[in-house]
């Protein structure tokens, strides 16, 4: 039994809604209550509608945001804005984009449906998951039967055997290209043939995934089927509800990107700048650098992978390269707690020894971001220095490495909070997946 097979999706059509950048959207948990609304206005058919719908005050039991998803899926599939392929198929989805060093690149992934196993042996995870966006995800399950988001996995395949047989002549079958606001080209394509998609399922199913992004979802998924096995008395294993909706991308590509994710810290009363810089120069070596956050950040890409490096700015200082020295980064691996692969990652030196022993922002003030944020890029490390004086200090990290990623999962570790960044997010609404045989 393949764990990796296709799916009889169901898709916006074109036809009806027009160009589908008016009705696709980010993921759920990226969309600010601003976007939110903005999403709601740009198209009467968005995705937002049924993935994130609003909140107002006389929701209650009966009557709330679950229950309007699954009145507007019910309205999309009336009217055809939305319907069920013929057939069940793998689906191709590219992202075409601009990388900060100007090189354009096309990450390519191909979306299936996912056996949901007992244990993690062929899905590995990296990231913690909290129960709140877990419950919001179940309940929007419950209501419209429907995923309208893939959980995002890598593989590691270097012949890139499913690469070279999508570029045969006739199996690839296009469906759509659109643009979204941020330039990003998205193309999206199918693949019905049975021979192509028993050689992508074998493929496929034979690698070790790790999940990229969407942590939250994968967990959805497999409490959605645990709730549903309870329910059933009698069982298949072919039962939609058996599977996670799932994007599958080789590492074996250049468009597989990780950015970084940088902190901007606030909010602390009881701080000693000078204290800081003068505890951190008994385990660090400090290199000052002249010039903005550009400048820091092409000096802090220069050591990287020379073991954990990280650029600090406070308000009123310049910008300064900390490294801790081999001596002090290997006594934080032996005496730190941590798990050796999570223990080794820049991040986790600056989360611990800087943020919890040094500033007091404590393990469980980190997971609520009491006194930090995030941003992506040095442009807005500094616009956000320089428009934002609640900003006390801002920190830039190079961005994880993939094999980072597969080492922490493999261990059955997880990471800090707000250590991998994929670029681009994938959309929401470009393949929705079926949860039951009846919909919704």
């Amino acid at each position: 039994m393949q764990t990796v097979e296709p799916v009889r999706a169901f898709r916006y059509r074109p036809e009806v809604v027009g160009d589908l950048a008016g009705v696709v959207a980010p993921p759920y948990d990226v969309i600010t209550p601003r976007q939110q609304q903005e999403l709601h206005e740009r198209h009467p058919d968005n995705v937002i509608r049924l993935d994130l719908a609003l909140q107002l005050p006389t929701d209650d039991d009966t009557r709330n945001r679950y229950t309007r998803s699954r009145e507007e899926l019910l309205r999309l599939l009336r009217q055809g804005s939305i319907a069920q392929d013929a057939a069940p198929a793998f689906y191709v989805y590219d992202q075409t984009f601009l990388l900060p060093d100007g090189r354009t690149v096309t990450r390519r992934g191909v979306i299936g449906r996912r056996r949901i196993e007992d244990d993690d042996s062929g899905i590995r995870a990296h990231e913690r998951t909290l129960e709140g966006p877990k419950e919001d995800r179940f309940r929007l399950f419950r209501a419209t039967h429907v995923a309208c988001s893939q959980v995002f996995t890598f593989y590691t395949d270097p012949e890139r055997q499913v690469e070279t047989l999508l570029e045969t002549p006739g199996v690839l079958e296009p469906l759509a290209r659109f643009t979204t606001p941020d330039g990003v080209v998205h193309t999206l394509g199918r693949v019905t043939s049975p021979e192509a998609i028993a050689r992508i399922s074998e493929v496929l199913s034979g690698v070790v995934h790790y999940i990229a992004d969407g942590h939250h979802r994968f967990e959805t998924f497999r409490n959605y089927r645990r709730t549903r096995l309870a329910e059933t008395s009698q069982v298949t294993g072919q039962e939609p509800w058996q599977f996670a909706s799932v994007f599958m991308a080789n590492t074996a590509q250049e468009g597989l990107v990780i950015l970084p994710i940088h902190r901007l810290v606030h909010g602390l009363t009881d701080c000693s700048w000078p204290s800081l810089w003068a505890s951190l120069q008994q385990e660090c070596t400090i290199q000052a650098v002249e010039g903005d956050a550009q400048a820091a950040w092409k000096a802090l890409q220069k050591v990287q992978g020379q073991g954990p490096a990280f650029a600090w700015k406070c308000r009123d200082a310049s910008w300064q390269i900390v490294r801790p020295t081999p001596e002090a980064h290997q006594a934080f691996c032996r005496t730190s707690g941590l798990p050796r692969p999570v223990a080794e990652l820049d991040v986790s030196w600056l989360h611990e020894k800087v943020f919890r022993e040094r500033l007091g922002i404590t393990r469980e003030a980190q997971a609520a971001q009491t006194h930090l944020d995030y941003c992506h890029s040095p442009a807005e490390v500094e616009e956000a220095l320089r428009d934002h004086p609640e900003y006390q200090a801002a920190v830039m990290l190079n961005p994880v490495q993939v094999s980072q990623i597969e080492a922490v999962a493999a261990a059955g570790e997880r990471m800090p909070q707000k250590s991998t960044f994929f670029y681009p997010k994938i959309l929401t609404g470009v393949v929705i997946h079926p949860l039951e045989e009846e919909i919704p």
